[in-house]
């Protein structure tokens, strides 16, 4: 089969108009009439036009390409918030060009540099070790769209959206206190990301309500990976008086916690409790189920698209923005120690501090 070659010029021919008529026409310009634009679209059709994108895209000056920077890829939440970019990008004609720091600064540098010009926005998840913003400050010079999520440069121009980290945070640690677990651990990455600073709060923050005096040696920043996560449970289990309860603050660190107290024989919920901020779905299938949250990925991935396109078609005539998401506290057997009631129903309002009731919601099974 031939390549249809029909351009503008071919159906302006055909109907005697200029081909600068034709094109305004195929993009519904309001200058030219609806007779027209009617005759056009029709001749177009009749003659088997296909507009050449990546033309228009070089005319315009846009490449219809979003770029994500992602520290890891098959962990679930991050999949989810890849899926939620996606759809709102496929729905919108925009492409992806996605890059995983795997949890590297010098990596998400390199990324960052060659993505610029490449891209007409950008969505990024920092990696952990990443201190310094530097590298960002091209998008904001050539005014490209840059959208944070869950990790995010809170110095940086550019939209972010992250979660209610610190009230979640709280809710999880005073679940634990409730259910008579009294020296609880935390593991989780660098205090130099606000993610992991926020949680670190929360948690300090259900300590002191409850009047459980702070232990420096409970809070181990040793990093999020899984790896990490098998250090930082083996530091804490060798201190002379070990934690009762850890709270785990990723999906990677929840799995080598439970690994390890599995490991070494510890019943998980009746003499060790866990809690997890992690919405993967693996944590309702093990045995016994872990304490985490509900599935808000998806959610952050489409609100981040979806802020990224809008200022990449207003032209970046808004200002940035922050967006907070709110979660849900799902409880399972790993956190509870004490009987809850009858058929493991409970009064949030009575379970819960007032500042998580305000932004979580409490479900039990």
């Amino acid at each position: 089969m031939k390549k249809n070659n029909t351009t503008i010029y071919n159906i302006a021919e055909a109907l005697n108009i200029s081909a600068s008529t034709v094109s305004r026409a195929l993009r519904n310009h309001s200058d030219i009439s609806e007779a027209v634009t009617e005759k056009v679209i029709k001749m177009a059709k009749k003659m088997n036009y296909k507009a050449n994108i990546t033309a228009q895209n070089l005319k315009e000056r846009k490449t219809k390409v979003i770029g994500v920077i992602i520290p890891e890829i098959l962990h679930h939440f991050n999949m989810s918030v890849l899926n939620g970019i996606e759809e709102v990008a496929f729905r919108k004609g925009f492409h992806l060009l996605i890059a995983k720091t795997n949890e590297s600064y010098q990596r998400e540098i390199m990324h960052t540099d060659s993505l610029v010009g490449q891209v007409d926005g950008l969505l990024v998840c920092l990696s952990q070790e990443t201190k310094k913003f530097d590298h960002f400050k091209a998008f904001n010079q050539h005014e490209i769209p840059l959208v944070f999520f869950e990790r995010v440069a809170e110095k940086v121009a550019g939209h972010k959206v992250i979660m209610n980290d610190e009230a979640t945070a709280f809710a999880q640690t005073e679940h634990l206190i409730k259910s008579g677990y009294q020296r609880i651990a935390i593991i989780t990455g660098g205090d130099h990301l606000s993610v992991c600073r926020n949680r670190i709060q929360g948690y300090l923050q259900a300590l002191d309500k409850y009047n459980i005096v702070k232990d420096e040696d409970l809070i181990i920043t040793s990093g999020m990976s899984y790896q990490e996560g098998r250090i930082g449970f083996q530091k804490v289990m060798s201190l002379k008086e070990k934690p009762d309860a850890i709270f785990a603050t990723s999906d990677q660190i929840t799995i080598a916690i439970y690994s390890e107290a599995k490991r070494m024989g510890l019943n998980l919920g009746r003499n060790f409790g866990l809690a997890a901020f992690s919405c993967d779905p693996l944590l309702a299938l093990l045995e016994p189920s872990v304490t985490g949250l509900g599935q808000k990925g998806f959610e952050m991935g489409t609100m981040a698209a979806q802020m990224c396109i809008k200022e990449i078609e207003d032209n970046n005539k808004f200002k940035s923005r922050t967006e907070t998401l709110s979660n849900e506290l799902i409880i399972r057997k790993s956190s509870q120690r004490t009987e809850l009631g009858k058929n493991n129903k409970i009064d949030p309002n009575q379970y819960l501090g007032q500042k998580a009731i305000n932004d979580s919601l409490i479900y039990i099974y």
